[in-house]
């Protein structure tokens, strides 16, 4: 039996979570996609051409998908359909900047939960608080950044759990980061956590100043937020965005 990412159900069969939602293949401009996988950092890639964005992870229970989480996404189509296609300019505000994060939490879930790993990131209990509240846990943080490369009109999808490379204070912390590219938009999150549960406190890494004008942190919210920002993500510079909390970690003194 496989238990719900966001309940307690327990079904012989899961329902399958897209990854870009299925409004995106008559919005996009494209026809052709060329995709890219892999379940684990052990397995090659498969690659594959598509002709609609239809990739799907098996996580979540019939009820979940179809209904605060379909309710979720439609939420969030509505609200930044012309950010995603056409690169329109926004400002978050707080409401806004809890929407979109919770979306983006939402997936980063669906990711932890398809990737072959005995323990989940993130405990039952936070899951369930998460799909009764939409609440994001407390250690975690979000980017948002303007993607204008060549494949602007697919997706991107990564997430890694990363730990010190070297014995120190910081034996027994895990860092959880997870990208979410869909059009021109770009959402990065990061997550921090003592794998005995027991300590509140955890350094968190701190971003390279480098990324300031193009990746603008909107979680936990502050001020508003101007989107786009001064600069875009190119083709030369996403898959350094997408790894830049990769080894070594370099957090802040205590």
């Amino acid at each position: 039996m496989k238990m719900c990412a966001f309940c307690p159900t327990q079904a012989a069969k899961l329902s399958r979570e897209h990854i870009w939602d299925n409004w995106l293949n008559p919005a996009l401009p494209t026809r052709r996609f060329r995709v890219r996988q892999r379940r684990s950092q052990d397995q090659p890639f498969r690659e594959y051409d598509a002709t609609v964005l239809q990739e799907k992870l098996e996580v979540v229970c019939e009820n979940c998908n179809h209904t605060w989480m379909s309710d979720l996404s439609n939420r969030v189509r509505q609200a930044y359909s012309a950010q995603i296609i056409d690169g329109a300019a926004l400002t978050l505000g707080p409401d806004d900047a809890a929407l979109l994060g919770a979306y983006a939490f939402m997936k980063s879930v669906v990711a932890d939960h398809a990737t072959p790993r005995d323990e989940r990131f993130f405990s039952q209990e936070v899951l369930e608080q998460f799909r009764r509240t939409l609440a994001i846990p407390p250690n975690v943080r979000m980017w948002i950044a303007s993607y204008q490369g060549e494949r602007r009109f697919g997706g991107r999808f990564h997430n890694a759990i990363l730990t010190p490379n070297e014995a120190s204070i910081l034996d027994g912390i895990e860092y959880y980061v997870f990208n979410y590219v869909v059009g021109h938009l770009v959402l990065q999150m990061h997550a921090v956590r003592w794998r005995d549960g027991r300590r509140a406190f955890a350094p968190v890494p701190k971003p390279d100043p480098y990324w300031d004008p193009a990746v603008i942190q909107f979680w936990p919210y502050s001020e508003p937020v101007s989107w786009p920002p001064k600069k875009r993500i190119g083709d030369n510079t996403l898959e350094t965005l997408m790894n830049r909390f990769s080894l070594p970690i370099s957090v802040p003194a205590f």
